[in-house]
């Protein structure tokens, strides 16, 4: 009948937690559905956020890609305001088959204009030239790799005079 422990009485609001301390708990769903509440409608508030940074990323890409093909454009018609129609139609042909060589012959043809080099309109020896130049301009940056031969005694390790 004599218990070591002593137990709370505990009224129908309380409960006993590990530490025997006494926690009141909340009535018929009042402030446990609050605090539930205030979660829900923060992960709402955060998810409503994200959502509307991502709409804000996605018109930001949209304006980027229009500023971009406006100024494509813009190359465009300054590149046919410099070539006569052969030359225009030689560099089509080149963007074809060399994308990238397209657009550095189109960057020098830019910059010329832009330096005052180029007076009139070029025509499609000129715009061969032009190409010649760019090609030694390539060869002349390259990186040639020398590599050792298979017969190349500098690395072998001579085992008979261990």
């Amino acid at each position: 009948p004599g218990s070591r422990f002593k137990s709370p009485r505990l009224t129908p609001r309380q409960r006993c937690v590990p530490d025997d301390s006494v926690v009141e708990e909340a009535g018929a769903g009042q402030s446990l559905s609050g605090a539930m509440n205030a979660d829900e409608e923060r992960r709402a508030r955060e998810a409503a956020q994200s959502q509307a940074g991502g709409e804000m990323d996605m018109q930001k890409m949209q304006e980027q890609r229009q500023q971009q093909q406006e100024t494509e454009e813009r190359k465009r018609i300054m590149v046919r305001s410099i070539l006569m129609p052969e030359a225009l139609e030689r560099l089509s042909r080149l963007a074809m088959v060399k994308p990238e060589k397209q657009q550095q012959i189109e960057m020098m043809l830019l910059q010329l204009a832009q330096s005052g080099q180029i007076q009139e309109k070029l025509s499609d020896a000129a715009l061969v030239q032009i190409m010649e130049r760019a090609d030694a301009q390539r060869a002349s940056s390259t990186i040639k790799f020398q590599r050792k031969r298979r017969d190349d005694s500098d690395d072998d390790i001579d085992l008979d005079n261990l």
